[in-house]
């Protein structure tokens, strides 16, 4: 069995963390997903993600609810017990001990903050989509080795759609997650039907559900996103009254990078509605 083999399965664990974040998560159920004795998986995964299961699913939870309050606002006991706690004062305490501040007065000064102004934002049906993605955790603009991962891969596999544009699959908030901590996968598209050959280490075929999505198309530099992400999410979104789904957010670079001047870059951002 390779290290990287065990990545794969630690992968599997992570994507029903994430898949999960609301429910119970079992560390016993978790190493069973991950094909390791409970024993042995608290030990392989704290090796491999540096945080043992417990501490990763709280900081996920807690950073889901920094972003809620951060980009949709509400009261902090709602908050509080959508994300697992069971009385507000619990959650303020670990709130506080992980950003520093106290929930609520998080919410204000990242509200306050948050004015940026909506160039265009619409609903859009999509497909579902079959995709072959390669996963990286560290700072995005850092991604470059799971792309060159991801095409080394892809020009080999029959049923891959090059001919449309690629993905990424956005995870984690920069302004809220460590840049050490922060996912991504980079993805192309599959063929519904495709029938695909045995994969190395670190690529995997996953799916992404069809349904309403909002999008707001950025145009220009990967420097500049965030300023769209708060556009649509802390402002566009919060204004229609609609839930998302609890899913990363998508990037289709419709002009890619290497394509064009910066300036002339074009990136659809685009969250699933719940």
């Amino acid at each position: 069995m390779t290290q990287t083999s065990w990545a794969d399965r630690i992968l599997r664990v992570l994507d029903a963390i994430h898949g999960n974040l609301d429910g119970d998560l079992d560390p016993a159920a978790l190493a069973t997903v991950a094909g390791f004795s409970l024993h042995h998986f608290h030990r392989v995964f704290r090796g491999m993600i540096g945080e043992s299961v417990m501490q990763y699913i709280r900081r996920q939870r807690l950073e889901r609810a920094a972003f809620r309050l951060r980009h949709v606002g509400g009261e902090v006991s709602a908050t509080a017990f959508a994300h697992g706690y069971d009385s507000h004062e619990a959650f303020t305490r670990a709130f506080r001990a992980h950003f520093g501040v106290p929930p609520r007065e998080y919410r204000d000064q990242q509200r306050a903050a948050s004015d940026v102004a909506v160039v265009s934002a619409e609903r859009r049906v999509e497909p579902p989509r079959r995709l072959l993605t390669c996963r990286f955790t560290g700072p995005y603009d850092a991604c470059a080795p799971a792309w060159e991962q991801l095409m080394g891969v892809a020009v080999g596999v029959p049923g891959v759609r090059l001919d449309r544009p690629t993905l990424g699959l956005v995870y984690d908030d920069p302004e809220i997650t460590a840049p050490e901590h922060c996912r991504y996968d980079a993805a192309v598209e599959l063929d519904a039907s495709t029938v695909l050959p045995t994969l190395p280490p670190g690529v995997v075929a996953r799916t992404i559900d069809g349904g309403t999505y909002a999008v707001l198309v950025h145009a220009g530099s990967y420097d500049t996103i965030l300023d769209s992400y708060v556009a649509l999410l802390g402002r566009w979104l919060p204004r229609q009254g609609w839930n998302l789904a609890n899913e990363p957010v998508v990037e289709r670079y419709v002009v890619p990078f290497g394509s064009a001047a910066p300036d002339d870059l074009r990136t659809d951002v685009c969250v699933r509605l719940a």
